[in-house]
């Protein structure tokens, strides 16, 4: 890492922290920086809840507001502090959930970064948007993209955070706004919603009803933990890089039928893969050069899949009733749509 953490006693505001991969970070956040003043702001929707921060919600110099992002008067009627950083997690996720709700991806992923640039230049505040790899699009077997490549979106949900991502750089162009992006692959760990798929994989295992995996299963995607995205994370935001875009991507490269047979390996029981119709615009692969962050950060941290996975399911079956979020009204639809007509 280069520079000097100039982050120290600082003041943080962590947007859609009390989802997957922000809670995990204002947990890494809060014990690397334990004078820290921290105020997360998340809507509480289906897929973020404050028990993912656990005892920190009571700890001095936290703060919570319940707010939408894409509501900008609402948003900013609470946010008087002068924060030192705001790190933008909150997002629409689930691809499956964009191909038929894309208005609901394009009011959070587009205009909440909109409003939070916004909100940002007129504070002078640096702005840190966490983006995703899929806004590169789908990578051929011997391809890599790096932070120069175009950005080609097949989903609704890679097309809104590229548009947010844009929205980023030309704030950054027109009004020279302090304000960087980090691109990842695909996170996984502690806490994310478990409709995603390792999370719903182990619930329905650990029931021995049949995995359903999209088309021949052999659709390729890079991991990395979620404790080892944030520690990575964490140098950017000691040495905050105004006006630059770094992938962080994940090691680990397998396909998805790679990914549950592993699970079911581990889980035991009488579960087995049910491969399924494809979801349209199923992209083959993505991939990211992550030697930009690593020349300049040091090296990403990557543990192995097999032992993060197995550390991943022991933490999903101790704390079996974070599933219980999957017995809402919206949830149900949705899985009674996509899924469980195939269990």
């Amino acid at each position: 890492m280069t520079g000097r953490d100039r982050t120290v006693n600082r003041s943080f505001l962590v947007c859609g922290g009390c989802g997957f991969i922000g809670s995990n970070f204002t947990r890494s956040l809060r014990l690397r920086y334990p004078e820290a003043a921290i105020t997360v702001v998340d809507l509480l929707t289906y897929a973020g809840s404050l028990d993912n921060l656990g005892d920190f919600v009571d700890t001095a110099g936290f703060e919570f507001v319940k707010a939408d992002i894409s509501e900008f008067d609402t948003f900013t009627q609470f946010a008087s502090r002068a924060y030192d950083l705001v790190i933008n997690f909150a997002a629409e996720t689930h691809v499956d959930r964009s191909l038929y709700q894309p208005d609901i991806f394009a009011r959070t992923n587009v205009l909440g970064v909109v409003n939070l640039l916004l909100f940002c230049r007129d504070r002078n505040i640096p702005f840190l948007q966490i983006s995703t790899d899929e806004v590169y699009g789908p990578a051929r077997a011997d391809e890599s993209f790096s932070e120069a490549a175009p950005l080609r979106p097949t989903s609704p949900y890679a097309a809104s955070k590229a548009a947010a991502d844009l929205m980023v750089e030309a704030a950054i162009s027109t009004f020279d706004q302090p304000a960087a992006i980090v691109r990842t692959s695909n996170n996984y760990g502690r806490w994310q919603f478990p409709e995603k798929l390792i999370p719903y994989f182990i619930y329905l295992a650990r029931q021995n009803k049949p995995l359903p995996l999209y088309g021949d299963g052999s659709q390729r995607r890079c991991w990395i933990h979620v404790e080892d995205f944030c520690e990575a994370l964490l140098r950017v935001v000691a040495d905050f890089p105004t006006g630059e875009v770094y992938n962080i991507g994940g090691a680990n490269e397998l396909t998805n039928l790679e990914v549950a047979e592993s699970l079911l390996r581990k889980i035991g029981g009488k579960s087995e893969v049910k491969l399924v119709p494809d979801r349209p615009g199923h992209d083959r692969a993505y991939r990211i050069d992550s030697s930009k962050y690593e020349a300049h950060y040091g090296s990403i941290k990557s543990r192995d899949f097999a032992a993060g996975l197995a550390e991943t399911i022991d933490w999903y079956l101790a704390h079996s009733d974070i599933f219980a979020r999957l017995d809402t009204a919206e949830s149900r639809q949705f899985l009674d749509k996509h899924y469980r007509k195939h269990s």
